[in-house]
C-alpha cells in the first residue's frame, strides 16, 4: 500500500494513486505532487470514473516541468492548496489562476479538442506571469 493509496496505474510516466481521501464519484478531487505521483478518488482512473481530474492533475506535473519543482510547490502548489481549501473544490477552485493555466498546458499537450470548457476553464498565462514563472 502507498502513502496515499493504492497505485492503479500511470498517465505519461506518472504514476496514479487512487485514496478515499480524496472522496467519491464524478466531481472528486486530486492532487499532484511531483516527485511522488497523482492521488485520486477510488476509480477516478482505474474505473476511468473521472479520466478528466487525472489529467488535469497531470497538467500540475507540465507546470512542475516548466518551472522547477521548488518554483512550482511555492508559486503553484501551495496557492492551489490554499485556493481548494478556501474556495471549495467546485468553481471558485476551478477559476484559479493555477488551476486553468493548468488545464491549458494539458489541453495542449494531449491535443484534446473536446476538453470540458465549461467545468475546467483553460488560459494561457500572461506575459508577466510568464516571465516572473517561467523566465520567458
Amino acid at each position: 500500500m502507498a502513502l496515499f493509496g493504492k497505485k492503479v496505474g500511470n498517465i505519461e510516466g506518472i504514476t496514479v494513486y487512487e485514496s478515499s481521501v480524496m472522496g467519491k464519484g464524478h466531481n472528486s478531487a486530486g492532487i499532484a505532487l511531483p516527485g511522488y505521483g497523482i492521488v485520486v478518488a477510488p476509480g477516478a482512473w482505474s474505473k476511468k470514473q473521472s479520466v478528466y481530474t487525472v489529467r488535469h492533475e497531470f497538467g500540475h506535473f507540465l507546470q512542475a516541468r516548466k518551472t522547477g519543482w521548488i518554483v512550482f510547490y511555492l508559486c503553484i502548489g501551495i496557492p492551489s492548496l490554499l485556493s481548494a481549501w478556501l474556495k471549495g473544490f467546485g468553481k471558485g477552485h476551478s477559476n484559479f489562476w493555477t488551476e486553468v493555466w493548468c488545464n491549458q498546458l494539458v489541453k495542449e499537450y494531449f491535443k484534446d479538442d473536446d476538453w470540458p470548457k465549461n467545468s475546467m476553464p483553460c488560459r494561457e498565462l500572461s506575459p508577466t506571469s510568464k516571465f516572473w514563472l517561467i523566465g520567458q
